[in-house]
């Protein structure tokens, strides 16, 4: 009974991590967000136990901070933090699409194509939910197409470090924003597709930093618009 029981909390742990990791990786729960284990508990209509153990992994996995005697927050990373963030995500992604660019898996390549145009599609629309979603299949196809299992799991890794899609509509909200960071995905697509893997890494490595610059000013936008409020 006791193998049993220990079976079944750890599977409501992993859903709960599971569902926690989730809101705070789409912006649900924002930096900053204070989490109460009973509140969490009450949600999921579970025992504190299971929470509590989600909250551990999640600090580890550098979600969450858990500071004594005053709770569990989101964790907000500092500018510091999310340029170090960025610099690592350059170089893992740069790396990807010159592997894909070398391999030159079509599967792959058609599945970046078929994101590079619902994009085009996006931006005629104006349809920052369409582009963020063809954003999301743009790089994920290029990190599967890389096929490189060790660089998958720490870029999983570092990017679950953050609220990856909300930063990315800040970023498309800075005004021309929307349209260049297409342009710097066509630039990617047309690199891979040429079979050059330093000018395939290149550019994305260059679209990476150019989207790190829109986020900054995207941050200090939505900062602005609160205080003004």
């Amino acid at each position: 009974m006791i193998v049993i029981a220990t079976i079944l909390t750890t599977s409501i742990t992993t859903q709960v991590t599971d569902a926690i990791r989730t809101a705070i990786i789409t912006g649900e729960y924002e930096p900053g967000k204070q989490l109460s284990e009973a509140a969490l508990s009450q949600h999921f209509k579970i025992s504190r136990t299971p929470v509590r153990e989600a909250l551990k992994q999640l600090e580890r996995e550098g979600l969450v901070e858990i500071i004594p005697r005053v709770g569990t927050c989101v964790l907000k990373p500092t500018e510091k933090e999310l340029d170090e963030l960025f610099t690592v995500k350059e170089a893992m992604e740069g790396l990807a699409a010159g592997i894909l660019a070398e391999k030159g898996d079509l599967k792959a390549i058609a599945k970046v194509r078929k994101a590079v145009f619902m994009m085009e599609e996006a931006v005629q629309e104006k349809d920052h939910n369409k582009f963020v979603e063809a954003n999301n299949l743009f790089h994920q196809a290029i990190m599967d197409g890389a096929n490189n299992s060790k660089l998958s799991y720490v870029f999983n890794l570092l990017i679950n470090q953050i609220p990856y899609n909300r930063y990315v509509y800040l970023s498309i909200d800075v005004p021309n924003r929307l349209e260049v960071s297409l342009r710097e995905h066509q630039i990617i697509l047309d690199a891979i597709l040429s079979e050059d893997r330093y000018k395939a890494e290149k550019a994305m490595r260059d679209h990476v930093r150019a989207s790190a610059i829109g986020l900054k000013k995207g941050i200090a936008k939505r900062l602005y618009q609160q205080t003004a409020k």
